[in-house]
């Protein structure tokens, strides 16, 4: 009994540091894409990324698990509707961030549980875990923060109209979450997060090439800046390709729900690699963000006490 509780416990703390790596390399996917839409066009961009992603993922599946786990072990219908989830709310989210101010897009992320736990109850029927309802106020309360900084510490707080449709996104990424975990029968979730990118490829590249031969998109290839390629690569391999196999690794052993609860670790982190762009933040951030943390950290820990029992 002891050991199958520490063997839980365990589970439990790699979920812990997954879910802080899920916030650190999406954390830097805000700055970075804000960075990489004045160079490329949104379709194409992403394109690119899921490319590098697909041969990421399934570079690190041949070394651990053989060339066999290359396979695609679900049927064609769960293939095409996978990787259409996981393409749209790359596209709806980037879209997003196209029309939002940076700031406020970090914020309104923190609202995201409420939409991902309405998501799941709708979808699945679950009830809420003991402890949700701490955790998610305590989270909200630190997005209420980061939204003050705005609101009252340097510069005025713009809204471009595109943060709507980043919260809004989470619906899709929730549907997506819990998709991955029931389609599957025994893959791993490093395998799960190689078809699903895949399957949005494979939804992704058409997609590209036809904008682009109608005119309505600009070719990636005419970038030519090397510095903006390495960080558009560098966002592909630890955001789109890692951060989608900690995220499945996160949901599968806390539930999408309370994995949900992390991803306001995202505007904490965006705030801390924006620095790196010339954007210092002042202590409303930094308070709203330790606030947000503190959220997470309780959940994990109620968590971690019920592996006790």
């Amino acid at each position: 009994m002891t050991q199958i509780a520490g063997r839980d416990r365990n589970r439990m703390l790699g979920a812990f540091a997954a879910m802080v790596f899920v916030g650190l390399s999406w954390g830097a996917n805000v700055p970075v894409s804000k960075v990489m839409l004045q160079h490329f066009d949104v379709v194409p961009m992403l394109a690119v990324r899921t490319l590098a992603a697909v041969a990421t993922l399934a570079m690190v599946l041949v070394l651990v698990e053989g060339a066999g786990s290359l396979r695609i072990d679900v049927g064609l219908k769960r293939f095409l509707l996978i990787g259409l989830m996981m393409s749209g709310f790359f596209v709806i989210f980037t879209i997003g961030i196209r029309f939002s101010n940076p700031i406020s897009a970090a914020a309104v992320q923190v609202a995201g549980p409420l939409v991902a736990a309405v998501t799941v109850r709708l979808v699945t029927g679950m009830r809420f875990d003991p402890g949700f309802g701490v955790a998610l106020a305590l989270t909200l309360s630190g997005g209420a923060i980061l939204a003050a900084g705005s609101l009252f510490g340097r510069g005025a707080l713009t809204l471009g109209g595109g943060e709507i449709v980043v919260l809004l996104s989470n619906a899709l990424w929730t549907l997506y979450s819990l998709k991955a975990q029931a389609w599957f029968d025994r893959a791993s979730q490093l395998h799960r997060a190689y078809v699903a990118s895949l399957s949005a490829l494979g939804w992704m590249v058409p997609l590209s090439l036809a904008l682009v031969v109608i005119g309505w998109a600009r070719s990636p290839f005419a970038v030519a800046d090397a510095w903006i390629w390495t960080q558009l690569l560098l966002i592909a391999v630890f955001a789109s390709a890692m951060g989608a196999y900690f995220w499945n690794i996160g949901a599968s052993r806390l539930g999408v729900a309370i994995a949900s609860l992390w991803v306001n670790l995202v505007p904490f982190f965006a705030v801390l690699w924006s620095m790196a762009y010339g954007f210092m933040p002042n202590v409303y951030q930094i308070v709203g963000g330790l606030v947000a943390l503190s959220g997470v950290v309780y959940m994990q820990w109620r968590k971690l006490q019920t592996m006790k029992r």
